[in-house]
């Protein structure tokens, strides 16, 4: 599904939120667990210090206290959104500049699928999965697992270039279209094809 990109439902999603409308908003989608590493995004923040930068994170999990404290410790108790389980994803999607996902391990991402459908670029870990789907410098950036620095350069590159932002959701989502269901299914259909003719 190509999701909403509505000016809309963005204002109106930051209000709700109380997020500035000129903040450059990071989202992340998934269960706050360890595997998903989303305290790597806070200390990013953390060593950027720029107010203006805002992280929602949607979902729960056994982490979730512990990335509060760490986002409280560094002062960004106002930046960092924890929603809890939200069923409005499209809309939060339309409310941010940029996905991340910086896990450990993932298999072929569904939230990078849906976040790349909605246009946003993508700064995610560079691992199994996750390269598959972002490709670097063209929907996003790939970043090295457990490197703070890595992550903030690029939040910081995306965060002063409204361009570069577009042209990568553009990217990302052009290059969603070969995952649609009818291309799987017709590169399925050929793959029987060729096996049945062989």
């Amino acid at each position: 599904t190509q999701y909403c990109r509505s000016e809309t439902i963005r204002e109106a999603k930051r209000q709700e939120l109380g997020i500035p409308s000129d903040a450059f908003v990071l989202i992340s989608a998934g269960e706050l667990n360890a595997n998903k590493n989303n305290s790597i995004i806070i200390s990013a923040m953390e060593k950027l210090q720029n107010k203006n930068l805002h992280y929602i994170l949607c979902g729960v999990g056994d982490k979730q206290a512990q990335l509060q404290t760490q986002a409280q410790n560094a002062g960004l108790q106002e930046n960092v959104h924890f929603l809890g389980y939200r069923n409005d994803i499209k809309e939060l999607f339309a409310t941010a500049d940029c996905f991340v996902l910086p896990s450990l391990r993932e298999g072929l991402s569904r939230s990078i699928m849906e976040a790349m459908a909605s246009g946003l670029p993508c700064i995610v870990s560079k691992i199994r999965g996750n390269v598959d789907l972002v490709v670097d410098n063209e929907g996003g950036f790939l970043c090295e697992v457990t490197d703070v620095s890595d992550y903030a350069e690029k939040l910081a590159t995306l965060a002063s270039d409204k361009a570069l932002r577009e042209k990568m959701g553009r990217n990302n989502l052009l290059n969603i279209q070969k995952f649609r269901t009818e291309a799987v299914i017709d590169e399925l259909s050929k793959i029987y094809k060729a096996e049945f003719n062989a």
